[in-house]
Parts: structure tokens; C-alpha cells; sequence
């Protein structure tokens, strides 16, 4: 009996330790900040950001305590209701990490630019860029 709560006790710390180490990677960053999008979540997408933030929408591009990024991204989640969004495409430069989607609403789409750095063990969003397509 003991000798099973040992062996389940390993396999539940083996697990956790690979979803740490799978969270880790670019692509699993990306797959949230691309879930936190979909689904207009501002608070899950505010958690990934830097602790300063650009924020750029239409014209307007303004850096951003976390906290005001929360309150930007509500703001524009709720005058552009999702209908869907996914990222096309992902790439680097240097030591920034980018993706480029599409998010469509309601009121039209936007082509969005996603840029990361790594801080420490984790990625943090730099930069949010939403652009109307005209």
C-alpha cells in the first residue's frame, strides 16, 4: 500500500515537472496568449505581459503599466467583440520572439503583432499591436 502512494506520488511529481518544462517553450506561449485572445480574456492575457507593456491600437501606441494594459485590452475587447482569432505566422529577430494573427470582429478585422522576450525561466509580452484592416 505504502509502496503505491510512493509510485503515484513520483508519477504526479514527473507530470508536473514536464508541464512546467512544456510551458517553458515559445510555442506553448504563444498557444496561450492565442487562447487568452480567442476567448477575449484580458485577465488571462494581462498576466502575460511585462510588467511595462506597448499597447498599440489603430493609431494610438502608448506604453502601459500591467495594470492599465488590463484596462486598455478590456476596453477593446468589449468595443471588438471577438469572432475568432488565430495566429498565421511566428518568427524572431534577435533576441524578440514575434507572431503575427488575425483577429476578426464584428466591426471588422485586425492584423495583430505579438512580440515576447524571455525574462529569467519565462516569456513575457513586450508589445501588443491591433491594426484595422482598411
Amino acid at each position: 500500500m505504502l509502496r503505491n502512494i510512493i509510485i503515484i506520488i513520483g508519477l504526479l511529481f514527473s507530470s508536473i515537472i514536464q508541464t512546467v518544462k512544456a510551458q517553458t517553450t515559445a510555442d506553448d506561449f504563444f498557444h496561450a496568449v492565442e487562447q487568452a485572445i480567442s476567448k477575449a480574456d484580458a485577465q488571462a492575457l494581462s498576466n502575460l505581459f511585462n510588467t511595462q507593456v506597448d499597447i498599440s491600437i489603430g493609431n494610438k501606441d502608448t506604453p502601459y503599466t500591467r495594470s492599465q494594459a488590463l484596462y486598455v485590452v478590456r476596453e477593446f475587447f468589449m468595443n471588438y467583440p471577438v469572432r475568432s482569432f488565430a495566429i498565421r505566422h511566428k518568427g524572431s529577430t534577435g533576441t524578440t520572439l514575434y507572431a503575427i494573427g488575425e483577429y476578426y470582429s464584428s466591426r471588422g478585422k485586425f492584423d495583430t503583432n505579438i512580440f515576447i522576450k524571455k525574462v529569467g525561466n519565462t516569456f513575457v509580452i513586450e508589445q501588443l499591436r491591433f491594426e484595422q484592416d482598411k
